[in-house]
């Protein structure tokens, strides 16, 4: 088994069944999202709103579960259950790689994560570098924690340095338009390739309706909630749509109870949004990047994050606090590159809309998604565990176990 927690291992399987998909389907697809987190669980709801038999949605609705040909995962509340976000990212020293007896990759990412307060770990290339971006959710207050576990991986040769530590908001994600789907079912289905123009959607920002940009309040009063409840979280970010019974059977526990857990989570708010994974491109042969884009102005980034929905590829992006910086994972086809850097080029130069960016190179074998947070709540002390003796116990335990030497 390996180190690292992997949500889907194999995200091209869902471009394989992206064809499959008709208007009907996406239709009810995209209201299911617009009516989270009780619409992918809603089938009578859903029907009614789009004025559809209930049997018809009902029918398809299983079918994409039996064919797996689409995903709703919860995304928790992180700032309602008492975390803070942190972007790391870290070089690393070439060839610090290690693969034990059992056969399982150990690298600097593995030590970055051995304790189970991460979102996000994306093993990056820039220019001569070699690093890994880490996404932390971490209890409030606990950044200097964090600071003085990375200074420890530095001084041991796990990591060379830290590129990066910024306060950030939770994941946000980009909702392409009905219209880009459709288009790109069709592509599929025609056996063409799935192409986007990039020119026109520049040529488009300076149109774009301004977003809201997100920004993350701290609830005024502490919100109710137990290691019960980020069980149930837990199964819900990996699937919003697993039923009560499998749930109940998982944790031990009467489905009535988590039943009532569940309108629980609800009536506080912990479940901020739903992200649906349909991918109308290959994620084996797309190129991963991560972006690191610094904005002109806060009306630029606005924009910027209203024109996302006009591409046709899910992305994912994390604000930094009160900064109009953002950092930006997407995957594109290769034969799209180009014009894809050349689109951010033109963002820059002619539109004045980003003053600088930094641009990293990922493997999507190397994207991993934690959804294992309740690991790091105390049932017993109804509490977060994190300190720096914590993450440090978590690192030594790793380290005994895999028998690694820096």
């Amino acid at each position: 088994m390996s180190y690292y927690e992997t949500l889907v291992p194999s995200k091209h399987f869902y471009f394989k069944k992206f064809k499959l998909l008709d208007k009907t389907d996406l239709q009810i697809i995209f209201e299911m999202r617009k009516e989270c987190p009780e619409g992918p669980r809603n089938v009578r709801k859903i029907a009614q709103k789009l004025d559809l038999p209930q049997q018809t949605v009902d029918y398809r609705v299983r079918r994409f579960a039996h064919l797996n040909l689409v995903r709703f995962r919860a995304v928790s509340n992180e700032p309602v259950l008492g975390l803070e976000n942190y972007a790391v990212m870290t070089t690393v020293k070439p060839g610090l790689l290690y693969e034990s007896k059992k056969g399982d990759a150990i690298n600097a990412g593995t030590f970055l994560t051995c304790h189970p307060v991460w979102r996000l770990l994306k093993e990056i290339h820039g220019g001569f570098s070699h690093g890994f971006f880490v996404q932390y959710s971490i209890p409030r207050g606990g950044a200097n924690d964090l600071r003085r576990f990375l200074e420890k991986l530095k001084q041991i040769g796990c990591i060379e340095k830290v590129d990066d530590f910024c306060r950030i908001t939770s994941s946000y994600f980009n909702t392409p338009s009905l219209d880009l789907y459709l288009e790109g079912v069709e592509a599929v289905q025609s056996g063409r390739e799935v192409s986007f123009d990039w020119q026109k959607w520049t040529d488009g920002f300076e149109k774009a309706e301004p977003a809201i940009p997100p920004e993350e309040a701290i609830p005024k009063e502490s919100i109710p909630f137990t290691h019960e409840h980020l069980l149930v979280l837990y199964h819900l970010e990996r699937d919003l749509r697993e039923s009560f019974v499998n749930i109940a059977k998982s944790i031990g526990e009467r489905s009535a109870k988590v039943s009532q857990w569940f309108k629980e989570i609800l009536l506080h708010n912990l479940i901020g949004a739903c992200k649906v994974e349909i991918y109308p491109g290959d994620l084996t042969t797309m190129i991963h990047l991560v972006l690191k884009l610094e904005f002109t102005d806060e009306v630029a980034l606005r924009k910027f994050l209203s024109h996302l929905d006009e591409m046709p590829y899910p992305a994912t992006y994390q604000k930094m606090f009160q900064k109009n910086v953002i950092f930006l994972h997407i995957a594109v086809p290769p034969n799209e590159y180009f014009s894809f850097h050349n689109a951010f080029e033109t963002l820059s130069r002619e539109h004045d809309a980003i003053s600088q960016f930094a641009q990293f190179v990922g493997n999507h074998v190397a994207d991993f998604d934690n959804i294992k947070l309740f690991e790091a709540f105390s049932k017993e002390e109804n509490d977060w565990i994190f300190s720096y003796e914590e993450l440090h116990k978590a690192f030594e335990r790793l380290r005994v176990d895999t028998k690694f030497q820096f």
